[in-house]
């Protein structure tokens, strides 16, 4: 007997807000995950996720390969649940980058509050450059690494000072020596005339990645609003230096990424963090 297809169109829809309603509980779920809550077969998932994504409801992120509700869905599920914005808008932007396809990864990293950033999607998956776990949810300091001394250059000095306000009270000792010695300052405006920012030597290899130990530079992503965050490169100092990554073309293709990621935020209407206000 045939079914009748209005019937199996109703399922397919059930199906489907199915997976919403999971993921707007779980905010970040593996293939495996769904099929766990769902009991729906991985080609049924694979079908129902790719219709999904088509319609902009879901997202897949790049690091992890798992699946989340898009932040272009409005606030219909609550923000929590949603994609970040400047992920969402970022993430094709990164898998065009030069240094991707020359084994150089990226992390996109943004503004989360005064003295506070986040690694909100990458491109470091598994291997050398990601040994135990990927980059998604790390907050870098502001102090060391190439992402905060990026975003503290190319702030507005009220901005800047705000940051540095908080950071004088949360930050670790090593962050407040660097910053009460001069240190910080010093590289901040190194950091401008040069145009991005430099990880610290040794910063943050154990126990994020006991691996080889990695170089990073970093460049602002910044909008009519303001600062959101930045992009990264990354390399393995035994391989490279940077006079070598900025020879290859690295720092002005991720200038252009960074310009093309603050055009879009700026198209679509997404602000900067008002940090002054929080």
């Amino acid at each position: 007997m045939t079914e009748d297809p209005q019937n199996e169109r109703v399922r397919s829809l059930e199906r489907g807000l199915e997976i919403i309603e999971f993921l707007s509980r779980h905010t970040r779920s593996s293939l495996a995950d769904l099929r766990h809550a769902t009991s729906f077969s991985n080609a049924t998932l694979l079908r129902l996720l790719a219709s999904l994504q088509h319609r902009g409801w879901v997202r897949r992120n790049i690091v992890e390969g798992q699946y989340e509700l898009s932040h272009s869905i409005g606030k219909v599920l609550g923000e929590k649940a949603r994609a970040h914005p400047l992920a969402e808008l970022a993430g094709p932007i990164l898998l065009d980058l030069k240094g991707r396809q020359a084994g150089l990864p990226s992390d996109l990293n943004a503004v989360t509050g005064p003295g506070r950033i986040e690694i909100i999607e990458s491109t470091r998956l598994r291997g050398p450059m990601a040994p135990t776990r990927t980059a998604l949810g790390i907050r870098p300091s502001m102090v060391l690494s190439a992402h905060g001394r990026a975003i503290l250059a190319f702030s507005p000095d009220p901005v800047a000072s705000r940051h540095l306000e908080s950071l004088r009270r949360i930050g670790s000792k090593e962050e407040l020596r660097l910053i009460e010695s001069g240190f910080l300052a010093t590289e901040i405006a190194d950091t401008r005339k040069r145009g991005f920012g430099l990880r610290e030597a040794a910063y943050w290899q154990a126990p994020f990645d006991p691996g080889p130990e990695l170089g990073a530079m970093a460049v602002p992503i910044i909008s009519k609003s303001g600062v959101h965050g930045s992009i990264s490169i990354l390399w393995m100092i035994d391989d490279m230096g940077i006079d070598e990554v900025l020879a290859f073309g690295c720092l002005d293709d991720v200038q252009k990424a960074a310009n093309r990621v603050a055009e879009v935020l700026d198209r679509e209407r997404i602000e900067a963090p008002d940090i002054l206000s929080l």
